[in-house]
C-alpha cells in the first residue's frame, strides 16, 4: 500500500517507522527539509520538500497516487486544503491530525476525512488503528472486541464467515453491511468490500490478520 504522510513531527515519525516495518511504501511530504531528510537517511522512504499548496508541485512527487493520505501538518489550514484536494483527486482514504476538535468535527461532517485524530489523543496508536482498519476495545486477559473494516483489510473480502472464523479463531459477534444495516453473521455469508465485522478474541489473533 502506498501511503503519503504530510508533516514530519515526533508522532508521524514514529508512525512512518512502523509503516515501513510493516512493508508499506511510504512518501513523506513537508515544506521544511530537516525532518524529511532525517527520515530519508534513516528509513527506506521517499522524501519531498515542496510548497504544500502548490498542487502541480505535489503531483511531481506522485501525491494523488496515494492509497492512503495522512495529513499532520503543523498548520491546520494546510491540512484542510489538502483534504479538499485529496477528495477532488479521489485518494481513497484520508486521515487528519488536527489541533482543534472543532476542525476535526467539521472535516468529519463534510466527509473530507476518513478519520480525524486530535492533539492530545494517543496519536500514533489511533493513526495505526485507522490505517489498519481496526478499532479495539480492551478486555481482561488480553482479549479484545475489534471492529474490522474490510475497506482496509481487503484480504477478508470473498471469505465466508465460517472461513474467517476457522482461519483466525475469532468469534464474529455482528456484521455491519456497506449500507450501515446490521446483519447476523451466518456461516455461509460471503464477506464483501465495505463490510465491518465486530469480533471477539485474543489480541494476537487480531494482530495476525492486519495488513
Amino acid at each position: 500500500m502506498k501511503i503519503v504522510v504530510v508533516g514530519v513531527t515526533d508522532y508521524t515519525a514514529g508512525l512512518v517507522r512502523e509503516l515501513v516495518e510493516r512493508g508499506h511504501q511510504v512518501a513523506v511530504f513537508d515544506d521544511t527539509k530537516e525532518g524529511v531528510e532525517k527520515l530519508e537517511a534513516e528509513l527506506d522512504v521517499t522524501g519531498a520538500v515542496v510548497d504544500l499548496l502548490n498542487f502541480d508541485g505535489l503531483e511531481e512527487f506522485g501525491f494523488s497516487k496515494a492509497d492512503v493520505l495522512v495529513l499532520a501538518h503543523r498548520d491546520d489550514t494546510v491540512n484542510i486544503v489538502l483534504s479538499m484536494y485529496a477528495k477532488m483527486v479521489n485518494i481513497p482514504k484520508t486521515l487528519v491530525v488536527s489541533k482543534s476538535r472543532r476542525i476535526a468535527e467539521v472535516l468529519s461532517r463534510l466527509n473530507l476525512a476518513s478519520s480525524v485524530v486530535t492533539i492530545g489523543d494517543v496519536i500514533e496508536k489511533k493513526l495505526l488503528s485507522a490505517l489498519s482498519g481496526v478499532e479495539l476495545i480492551e478486555l481482561p486477559g488480553d482479549y479484545v472486541v475489534a471492529s474490522l473494516d474490510t475497506r482496509a483489510i481487503v484480504h477478508l473480502v470473498g471469505l465466508t464467515i465460517a472461513d474467517f472464523r476457522d482461519k483466525w479463531r475469532l468469534s464474529v459477534l455482528k456484521l455491519v453491511n456497506r449500507d450501515g444495516s446490521l446483519k447476523e453473521p451466518v456461516d455461509d455469508y460471503v464477506i464483501k468490500e465495505g463490510d465491518v465485522l465486530v469480533v471477539l478474541g485474543e489480541r494476537f489473533r487480531v494482530e495476525e490478520l492486519l495488513p
